[in-house]
């Protein structure tokens, strides 16, 4: 072609060729790679969004955070050679990222609330805390620092709002305030925050300004996943080993059923089941010396849709200067115990349940048993006392419950589990019967998150059939004078 003819070309001719050679827009991949700074920081707002809103069920308190912490961690990896400033976001991505997913199995393992309770942890939290601060800091430092490169008037208005805005989150959480108009506010305010923010993308595209993308030998995905894998298999680790109480197991002796012969021959003859009789203690079996009168209820409690948990409520007059009883309550699996994970008992006393007419007379006591390959292993409990408990009445007053659990859990293969409590009570007046509760807490399955012990829900939650526990009661209700049995089974 002549220079003649190219000078004929008008220019719109010219683009019109150019784009007729180009079949189609290049994958959004390589659209990233060219202008990445639009991908990243909107990664970085969406992840601050999510970690900043908390919402109270589906365990959206869990997931959302973990997006958001995940999303930060990707956004300022691809920024991290852009500035010192996004450097030092990214490190401090990767803490938050070990400290929330560490957190994160943690809540897989019974132990969480005692590790919780240390100083610390207490310390690590303030310490994230003031991670955070920093980072939005930094975030604010890079913004200027990019917009000095682009060639445009340093400004960090929406940045520097942000770091108020989270300052004063944190404020309002510490005075726990529980009003609505602050908090709808600040959620407006926060989505003008985020939209000022968004604002800088599209006046870098503007300017011209290309960030060059952090050369990265792992792509997102494979960070996705990895991150992902870690949690999986640590909450794996935490179910299996961090999900049942370490119990002290021992062969039951063959001489401990020799102890107490007479006491216990006099038991069997005023009608004290003899399967509940093997597993009582040669100390419990001698408070009963001097037996005068034994009350027996036996109810066999549906457990899994069938009759498996059978409770058996004995009660031993024995003879002194007041009238006494010894109450005892027995628990028997009779068919597969299912999950090990944790057992409690909660006990609600005559004293308790009819101060007027009973007072203890000593601590409650008790064990557990089961079988395995022809023997007989026994424990005490990993927890038996009284728990106190602190409320809110109908007034918003604080009010304490002090009751009394029995904790343990049973290992894996077991048979037979089963186990007692037992209590003694002295008569303060006449004329009023023994009532005594035996409130038997099951975990079904490992599905909870995050994982507390049956007791925990016991004190703090209500039970039902739905979830991993449930909730079997059984009544011991007689009259001490008669003997009679009142039967609501």
């Amino acid at each position: 072609m002549s220079n003649h003819s190219w000078e004929t070309i008008k220019e719109k001719d010219f683009e019109k060729m150019l784009e007729s050679s180009i079949s189609k827009l290049p994958p959004d991949n390589i659209a990233a790679a060219v202008t990445p700074w639009k991908k990243p920081m909107y990664r970085i707002l969406a992840g601050l969004a999510l970690n900043a809103f908390i919402l109270d069920f589906l365990w959206l308190e869990y997931v959302l955070p973990a997006i958001g912490t995940t999303l930060l961690l990707l956004g300022f990896c691809n920024l991290r050679h852009e500035n010192k400033w996004f450097k030092i976001c990214f490190i401090l991505s990767v803490f938050q990222t070990i400290y929330f997913y560490t957190f994160l199995i943690l809540n897989t393992s019974i132990y969480r609330t005692v590790i919780y309770n240390t100083q610390a942890v207490f310390i690590l939290k303030l310490f994230h805390l003031a991670i955070l601060f920093f980072e939005l800091v930094c975030l604010w430092r890079g913004v200027l620092s990019v917009q000095q490169k682009a060639g445009i008037s340093p400004h960090g208005r929406g940045a520097t709002a942000l770091i108020v805005w989270y300052a004063l989150l944190c404020l309002l959480a510490l005075i726990q305030y529980s009003g609505w108009i602050v908090p709808g506010a600040m959620i407006v305010s926060y989505i003008f925050i985020i939209r000022s923010l968004c604002k800088l993308s599209k006046e870098f595209d503007e300017a011209g300004y290309v960030i060059r993308p952090a050369y990265k030998k792992v792509s997102d995905r494979s960070i996705v996943i990895l991150l992902l894998s870690i949690l999986l298999a640590g909450s794996a680790c935490g179910y299996t080993f961090g999900g049942s109480y370490p119990m002290e197991w021992t062969v039951l002796k063959a001489d401990e059923a020799a102890k107490a012969a007479d006491t216990k021959s006099r038991l069997l003859q005023l009608g004290f089941p003899e399967y509940v009789l093997n597993d009582i203690s040669a100390e419990d079996l001698a408070a009963c010396e001097g037996a005068r009168q034994v009350v027996v209820n036996v109810a066999d409690e549906p457990a899994e849709d069938i009759r498996n948990l059978r409770i058996t409520g004995v009660g031993v007059q024995i003879s002194g200067e007041k009238e006494q009883w010894i109450i005892f309550h027995h628990f028997l699996w009779k068919k597969d115990f299912g999950c090990s994970g944790t057992e409690a008992i909660q006990l609600l006393p005559a004293y308790h349940v009819v101060s007027d007419g009973w007072e203890s007379a000593g601590d409650v006591t008790g064990r557990v048993l089961y079988d395995k390959n022809g023997e007989t292993f026994v424990s005490d409990y990993y927890f038996l006392g009284s728990q106190t408990d602190v409320s809110n009445n109908i007034q918003g007053e604080d009010q304490n419950s002090t009751q009394v659990f029995a904790a343990f859990s049973m290992p894996y293969g077991s048979r037979q589990q089963r186990g007692y409590v037992s209590y003694t009570v002295n008569e303060i007046q006449e004329g009023y019967t023994v009532s005594s509760w035996f409130n038997y807490i099951h975990q079904k399955n490992w599905f909870q998150y995050p994982a507390v012990t049956a007791m925990e829900k016991r004190m703090h939650e209500e039970l039902s059939s739905i979830g991993a526990f449930r909730l079997i009661q059984d009544e011991f209700l007689f009259d001490p004078v008669d003997g009679n049995v009142e039967l609501d089974n």
